[in-house]
């Protein structure tokens, strides 16, 4: 069979040196498994047949050929694993390319004539499923087959959030006593202004607590209150806050859309609701910009939710509003209404992301506005409500607890939520690029029912269409997956420490017994993120580094005797997400040959697909080499693989 190791190489090279490479690759490789997940692509060529179980010879030297082809024209450099079911091939990236890359070559190969698809082998596992106790209870988070759920226990597989990003709730304030809520949230304030509707004896101040906003009969006949509803304290603002921000894997309670996003609550809703002066007021306030005679808010957010409304169209007030607050770079999320009609303001103000309810089954729940200004439907329901954090007191605050409620109100705050996850991921998206992830990642609408939505449908149970239910169903894990970008890069290098340069020799820098210098600062993170941390481990040779070592750079001793010393870098970004680079350095002794000591062992290939550390010359000295930052790392590198390695080096260098 021919050589299954596809390059783009030189038409002049020998068999043997091709066959060579092939049997110097198998001894070198050996799968990294914590790589696995981004290093495989699946390939179908238009002429593939599948194979039977014992496929001839040639049949597998004309697929090899055909896949030789495809990949030489188009400069893709991988290696083949297996031939798949339905007439594929499992391919492994080189090492010389780079994460980054990948999706790039992909698109590439799927656009060549010879090529029916080249998609990503991505990994499956299990969905992260926290240990709160009500979980089980809690299937708007969840993904489960035929049903309406957010899918955010697959988001939490790449991201459970960052406490960077804050998410401001206007509503009827939290109460901070709240244990579920212990620590999500920031100190908010109160804009509501009338002394009445604020029921907590004075007007606007920097107190963001709910005393309650109960109704009596008394009060509803006469007063200010009059013609109200007669109702207990609804603690709704901590409801909402909860959807998004419940500790969550805390063994208790439920968990929260978001494990770390902070909670800023703006009280604007009292008795009997609010005004929309106090709610512009709140909204401008949490963006970050200015309201008259109110402290500038020191924690803007990336995201407001708004669970309220009234049936009228958008204002120009209210417009004027978002669009200031967009301009700012916050994202406005807004449920689109209880009344079973038309969309409420401000859902339905441009720039908004509107949001309706479904029940369990993906039927649009009964009560949910629909029609233009609906963006996404999302997890609110009827039948089967969302389980969260309530109140046992009927009017002033009592003691904490769970309760199930239903509403587009609680629709709007899985949105914001996803949202937030997404700002974790890439703080750098504009309200505008949120808005088109969450819509264009979002689910096909289930048909659990007989009849289709209308925006004459009133009071009705019915299937969602894109026609007036928005573009689909929240899927909090595809609009992370979205914007997830690419992962960190780390540069690893190494060279003697205060020598000047020398040359190179296999890759391998060589140098005299001095002190060593690792360098990891060159390495890179996707725009909006940072680095978290930096980890250099020692893999191989003479002991020099004691430990682990933390910082981007770092000095270590001169080695005691001849050795290959191998050290990994692992670059940890904001996001939570990893990537590893070697680098490697011969120190010899005063007299030594340079030759590679016995004591090698077993190490890890370097990394070589952008070079290398600094070439520094020692007094005895001969090569360098090392991290790089593409490959991220390969498999184990054993002795007689090296030898096979030096010995292609040198085939090759006696051909030139």
């Amino acid at each position: 069979m021919r050589s299954i190791t596809f390059s783009p190489v030189s038409r002049q090279s020998s068999f043997f040196a091709v066959l060579l490479t092939f049997f110097t690759l198998l001894m070198l490789y050996q799968p990294a498994h914590a790589q696995q997940e981004s290093r495989q692509f699946i390939l179908k060529l238009r002429n593939a047949v599948e194979l039977s179980a014992t496929p001839s010879v040639r049949r597998m030297e004309k697929d090899g050929e055909s896949i030789a082809s495809v990949l030489g024209r188009n400069n893709v450099e991988a290696t083949w694993v297996r031939a798949g079911t339905l007439g594929t091939q499992v391919m492994r990236w080189s090492n010389a390319v780079r994460p980054s890359d990948y999706q790039a070559l992909l698109n590439r190969l799927s656009s060549d004539p010879e090529v029916e698809f080249a998609i990503e082998d991505r990994a499956v596992r299990l969905s992260a499923s926290p240990n709160d106790t009500s979980f089980t209870s809690q299937w708007a988070l969840r993904s489960t087959t035929n049903q309406a759920g957010g899918k955010f226990d697959q988001a939490w597989d790449f991201v459970k959030g960052s406490a960077s990003v804050v998410v401001a709730v206007l509503d009827t304030g939290v109460v901070f006593e709240t244990p579920e809520l212990r620590g999500r949230l920031l100190s908010g304030y109160d804009f509501v202004a009338d002394v009445a509707t604020a029921n907590d004896g004075d007007g606007r101040d920097a107190n963001a607590a709910d005393p309650g906003n109960w109704v009596t009969s008394a009060e509803s006949q006469s007063g200010p209150f009059q013609g109200c509803s007669v109702k207990d304290s609804s603690w709704h603002g901590t409801f909402v806050a909860g959807q998004i921000a419940a500790n969550t894997n805390n063994a208790s309670g439920v968990a929260g859309a978001d494990w770390n996003v902070r909670v800023l609550p703006v009280r604007v809703l009292g008795k009997c609701g609010g005004f929309l002066s106090d709610v512009i007021d709140g909204m401008l306030w949490s963006a970050g910009l200015d309201v008259p005679g109110i402290p500038t808010n020191s924690t803007p957010a990336a995201v407001i939710n708004l669970s309220l409304g009234s049936a009228n169209s958008c204002s120009s007030l209210e417009q004027t509003a978002v669009n200031r607050v967009t301009a700012a770079g916050t994202l406005v999320v807004a449920s689109a209404g209880n009344g079973g009609g038309a969309v409420e303001a401000p859902a339905n103000c441009n720039s908004v992301v509107g949001v309706g309810a479904l029940d369990r089954d993906g039927s649009r729940a009964f009560y949910s506005a629909v029609g233009t200004g609906v963006d996404l439907m999302a997890p609110g329901g009827y039948f089967n409500g969302l389980l969260g954090l309530g109140n046992t007191g009927t009017t002033a605050p009592g003691s904490p607890g769970l309760v199930t409620k239903t509403g587009t109100s609680f629709s709007a705050p899985l949105v914001a939520a996803a949202a937030g996850l997404m700002k974790a991921v890439n703080g750098s998206l504009t309200p505008a690029q949120l808005t088109t992830q969450l819509t264009t990642t979002a689910a096909a609408f289930l048909s659990p029912s007989g009849s289709t939505c209308s925006t004459n449908s009133g009071f009705a149970t019915c299937n969602c269409t894109t026609a007036v239910c928005g573009t689909g169903m929240l899927d909090a894990s595809a609009a992370v997956l979205s914007v997830r970008g690419t992962k960190p890069l780390a540069n690893a290098s190494v060279t003697s420490n205060g020598l000047g340069a020398s040359e190179n020799q296999g890759g391998v820098q060589e140098s005299a017994l001095s002190p060593i210098l690792l360098r990891g600062s060159a390495s890179s993170v996707v725009s909006g993120r940072s680095v978290a941390s930096y980890l250099w481990e020692q893999v191989s040779g003479t002991q020099v580094m004691s430990g682990t070592a933390s910082t981007a750079d770092v000095n270590l001793p001169a080695a005691s005797s001849t050795s290959d010393l191998i050290f990994k870098l692992t670059v940890t970004d904001s996001v939570g997400e990893t990537h590893s680079s070697f680098t490697a350095i011969r120190v010899v002794a005063n007299g030594d040959s340079g030759v590679s000591p016995t004591t090698m062992g077993t190490a890890i290939t370097p990394t070589t697909s952008t070079g290398g550390g600094s070439s520094a010359a020692a007094p005895t000295g001969t090569s360098s080499g090392g991290g790089g930052g593409g490959g991220g790392g390969g498999g184990a590198l054993n002795l007689f693989g090296l030898a096979l390695m030096i010995a292609l080096l040198a085939l090759q260098r006696n051909k030139q």
